[in-house]
């Protein structure tokens, strides 16, 4: 029978085998981490989908709950029986997930209308199963961050989740905002059969552990707080979905184009990474006092804004970037001297969940009831970061708050300073060799993938090229571009088909089957929390080949209102109509250059139906836009909740504006003025969005 003695001496192991195991390991749990942070992602936008279509509560946010299974880990057994079986439990959560997301065929005979069983509606049963996925991976997640037993696996464990938040956010670059993990049917398959192949390895690494844990402890066996630890990991959570699942939301928060800004982003969540072993400065006030001036300023250079104060955002926001993901390591640090586990995850996701509905109130403030905040909290986009900033740095910065009584609180305060002092002497200042090897390969692929985009960005060059008649002689080429105009306005229900799945290559197929080449997309703007962070212009200008205008910022918190053109854009100005009641209406004020002439296009979406006084202010706003054009050729496409018989149709329609029919509707219209009309259809859009299409052929006068 053979006795454990010390590991050393069953078998030696060099240095570069050492390296090549915890570099294989860390990968592995990288990428575990990236499986966990794309269905957290995913998750909130396949809860909001009922809302959405319902425009109030409907019962089923009640999933959200799944988000609080961490405080599980506060019963002992479950506590261990997850430590134990970690990789094993891991499994089962992202078998279950990746099947829930996973876009079968939906057979629309089987579907029972007006039902919400768990298997008789597609996005019903998605839900379900999507919460359960999250609740037992998050469980299993949070176990690892809790219950390391070594300083080594803390800090693998925090570098690999602030990894995988780089590596999601670099893989949406070459799929335009898309995670392709969590949409597409290749992507699936392959996520899956990797996360069996990592969790093996992971497995095999317990394995040899077992052998070795007697030689491996904890250096720090300190008590600190619990309650602000909870507030401050909330917070880092909730902050990197808010602002860092994507690369492109700080530029579009800014009024920039999200590439090649949206790389700055990415390169400061990098250098976040080589900081978060400065213990110095990630414990120092004005580290996160300096966050908070950052953050102040960056939500006042967000919106509209001149391209020189878009910069000083982008910055700002990249700063912030790199606040966030330097602060990783240290907060595992803390929730691992954490006294209180329930204390430190019910308060870790009670923050969560008041920041998320806090981002949510900001723009659906009309659907929500005043207690929740609507009327406190409306359009106050800066305040959401400001108080998410504080609570990381109440997390890190939490020396004096207490969790017990006034004694033992001086006795931990003089801990958590020997367990500062110990981190400050013990740590060395820069991440290991692996993580520098990890990042380098993060850069690497992030420059593959900008190549690959600046190829395929939709210049000049390349729209003339795709949609202009060209034609050649021996001196020259010139792109004659088409002179019939073929106009369309489409609601596109946030990217979303009618059973709650992405819908941005059905939108693109259709507007190419179509072959319009001046676009208005309503209910465009994607770069929220509730949305993934998507952004379907970015994926429209690039997949048709035109150029874009995205509208007011989604720090303007309007719903969106976009164009996409063939045409070059000469100028645009956004507008925010009036709003006293309800929700922001969005104008987009544009003038393209068509054969040699300049013509207006208008594209907006008005409030709703139950705001009158909205409704009245918005149709004399937009009125008195296209009176001050004079007698421009001028295409209005619209979404005005009206009939025709009404007076805010009438206001409009005294701007000098021509209907394109005299059917009924209520909600879209295409008006247009000086301009000959050829053609107008009305097309049924399917199952892609929940409203139908518009489309206007026009020439222009001789």
């Amino acid at each position: 029978m053979n006795k454990p003695t010390n590991v050393n001496t069953n078998k030696s192991y060099s240095v570069g085998d050492v390296n090549k195991k915890y570099l294989l390991g860390l990968f592995s749990e990288v990428y575990l981490a990236f499986v966990n942070w794309s269905f957290i992602v995913e998750f909130i936008t396949v809860i909001w989908f009922f809302p959405m279509g319902d425009m109030g509560f409907t019962g089923w946010e009640i999933c959200l709950v799944a988000i609080f299974s961490p405080i599980l880990l506060s019963l002992g057994f479950i506590n261990r029986f997850v430590s134990r079986f970690n990789t094993q439990i891991r499994f089962i959560a992202i078998l279950v997930g990746f099947l829930s997301v996973f876009p079968y065929t939906i057979i629309k005979a089987n579907i029972k209308k007006n039902e919400f069983g768990l298997f008789n509606v597609p996005h019903v049963t998605k839900t379900f199963f999507i919460s359960v996925a999250v609740a037992i991976d998050w469980l299993a997640q949070c176990n690892k961050f809790s219950t390391a037993r070594s300083t080594v696996q803390r800090e693998r464990t925090a570098y690999a989740y602030a990894l995988a938040i780089i590596l999601h956010a670099i893989f949406r670059l070459p799929y335009i905002s898309i995670n392709p993990f969590v949409t597409w049917k290749n992507w699936i398959v392959f996520g899956l059969i990797l996360s069996i192949v990592c969790l093996v390895i992971l497995l095999r690494e317990v394995q040899d552990e077992k052998t070795t844990i007697h030689n491996t402890k904890s250096s720090l066996h300190i008590n600190g707080p619990s309650v602000s630890v909870g507030i401050g990991f909330g917070g880092l959570i909730f902050f990197n979905q808010l602002l860092f699942s994507t690369y492109g939301l700080i530029p579009r928060w800014v009024d920039l184009t999200p590439f090649p800004g949206g790389l700055l982003v990415i390169i400061g969540l990098m250098m976040g990474v080589v900081l978060s072993k400065k213990t110095n400065l990630l414990y120092s006030r004005n580290y996160h006092i300096f966050a908070l001036v950052v953050g102040t300023v960056f939500g006042f250079c967000s919106g509209t804004v001149p391209p020189m104060i878009g910069f000083l955002g982008l910055i700002c926001g990249s700063y912030l970037a790199m606040y966030t993901s330097s602060l990783w390591v240290v907060m595992v640090e803390r929730m691992n001297q954490a006294t209180s586990k329930p204390k430190l995850f019910l308060f870790s996701i009670i923050t969560y969940v008041v920041l998320l509905f806090w981002a949510i109130i900001v723009v659906s403030y009309k659907f929500l009831p005043w207690y929740l905040g609507a009327n406190l909290l409306r359009e106050r986009h800066q305040t959401m970061i400001i108080a998410n900033i504080l609570c990381i740095a109440i997390g890190i910065l939490s020396f004096s708050f207490s969790d017990t009584s006034s004694t033992s609180s001086r006795q931990d305060n003089s801990k958590d300073s020997q367990s500062k002092e110990l981190l400050k002497k013990s740590n060395t200042t820069y991440p290991n060799r692996e993580i520098w090897n990890f990042l380098f390969a993060l850069l690497v692929l992030m420059l593959l993938f900008s190549v690959n985009r600046a190829i395929t960005h939709p210049t000049d060059a390349l729209v003339q090229g795709t949609h202009y008649e060209r034609h050649t002689n021996m001196t020259h080429v010139e792109n004659i571009p088409p002179k019939d105009i073929k106009a369309m306005i489409w609601t596109i229900h946030f990217g979303y088909d009618n059973f709650g799945r992405n819908s941005f290559p059905n939108i693109t197929a259709a507007i190419k089957s179509h072959n319009t080449n001046i676009i208005g997309i309503l209910e465009s703007d994607l770069s929220r929390v509730m949305t993934g962070n998507r952004d379907l212009v970015e994926w429209l200008s690039y997949e048709l080949k035109m150029y874009s205008d995205f509208g007011p910022a989604p720090s303007e918190n309007t719903w969106g209102c976009a164009l996409l053109t063939i045409y070059p854009i000469v100028r645009s100005k956004h507008v925010i109509l009036p709003s006293p009641e309800g929700e922001l209406a969005c104008l987009i004020d544009a003038v393209l250059k068509i054969d040699n002439t300049d013509v207006n296009v208008i594209v907006t979406h008005f409030g709703n139906t139950e705001d009158y006084l909205d409704r009245k202010l918005q149709s004399q706003g937009a009125a008195d836009i296209v009176a001050s054009n004079g007698n421009m050729p001028t295409i209005f496409l619209s979404y005005i909740t009206t009939k025709q018989t009404e007076d805010n149709y009438k206001t409009l329609r005294a701007s000098g504006l021509e209907d394109t029919t005299n059917e009924g509707r209520y909600c879209e219209y295409i008006f247009y003025k000086n301009l000959q009309l050829n053609k107008f259809v009305r097309w049924d859009r399917g199952d892609i969005s929940d409203t139908e299409a518009q489309i206007a052929h026009f020439s222009l006068k001789k």
